[in-house]
């Protein structure tokens, strides 16, 4: 976490602005749906737009090679097969996607990751929590995507009575689960100083959250501090300099891939554009998204974060 520490607080920093700002000045959900849908395309999808090059130095660091046609069939696959269970049984897929979600976004989030199971259930949790409190603490802007996500096999209605239940039993849980971490920091290896970190940036990003209306909250969360914090760890991992040169690089790297991504989104968005409503859009950025997350987390668990 150290490492990260001047990127994580830029990124808090412009999250309590953002959230300030939205709080004190409301911003029409329209532009906030614009806001979401630039941010995911500049940043979001990006991200994931690096994971042959993150693959490739894995396997060299493991004297391997893998090719770029059996890495594009791997993952290929992978998306094909999710996407095709995402038809069947789209409300088992997304309760696999949140649970893949909550470890991707746990591991991330987290400081000092070491390859150890607790380590992977406890960060599992604390994604999962985070999630489950971003959707309740927006349930009323949440319920109709999620209504359409499933296929109106689960209503709004339903989405809704029981997002609004739950909302202050996630807030208890997400809470208890941030200060017992605290509690038992010197179990897990962390020094005192990456505790009150974690602490503080874990309040911060609650803050930010709640604060910020629901295509806001995730466009940051994802977009901003997910997908940063991601690119950072795989500059590290390309053994790039931290500099504009560095930066630079890798975003160019990311050019081939994200190109062929934002086809993709193009595509589901002008399909999506003919029912004249903005959930349908974002129900399938979102299953477009959770299909990419399959095999973009198999190859970002063989990251190195130290």
């Amino acid at each position: 976490m150290l490492d990260f520490e001047k990127i994580r607080k830029y990124l808090l920093g412009f999250g309590v602005l953002l959230a300030m700002s939205a709080h004190l000045f409301p911003i029409e959900e329209e532009f906030q749906f614009y806001f979401l849908i630039f941010i995911i395309v500049l940043t979001g999808i990006p991200h994931g737009s690096l994971d042959f090059f993150v693959e490739r130095q894995s396997s060299i660091d493991s004297n391997q090679r893998i090719s770029i046609q059996q890495f594009l069939v791997k993952y290929l696959f992978s998306m094909i097969c999710y996407g095709i269970a995402w038809w069947i049984f789209p409300t088992l897929s997304l309760i696999a996607f949140l649970i893949m979600a909550a470890y991707h976004f746990g591991e991330i989030d987290w400081p000092l990751r070491s390859a150890s199971k607790l380590d992977s259930a406890l960060y599992t949790i604390y994604g999962f929590l985070l999630i489950v409190f971003i959707l309740t603490s927006h349930i009323s802007s949440a319920a109709p995507i999620l209504e359409t996500i499933v296929q109106n096999k689960v209503s709004a209605t339903f989405w809704l009575k029981w997002g609004t239940l739950l909302f202050p039993y996630s807030c208890f849980l997400l809470a208890l689960n941030i200060f017992i971490l605290f509690y038992i920091h010197s179990r897990l290896g962390w020094k005192k100083k990456v505790a009150f970190q974690f602490l503080a940036q874990s309040l911060l990003l609650i803050t930010i959250i709640y604060w910020l209306p629901l295509y806001l909250s995730f466009g940051y969360y994802f977009g901003l501090w997910h997908s940063f914090i991601s690119f950072n760890l795989i500059r590290k991992q390309m053994k790039l300099a931290n500099d504009f040169a560095g930066w630079f690089f890798l975003m160019k790297k990311a050019i081939p891939f994200t190109t062929l991504a934002w086809v993709g989104i193009f595509f589901l968005i002008i399909v999506s554009s003919v029912s004249e409503t903005e959930w349908l859009v974002l129900s399938n950025l979102f299953i477009g998204i959770a299909i990419l997350t399959l095999p973009h987390l198999q190859v970002f668990t063989k990251i190195k974060f130290s």
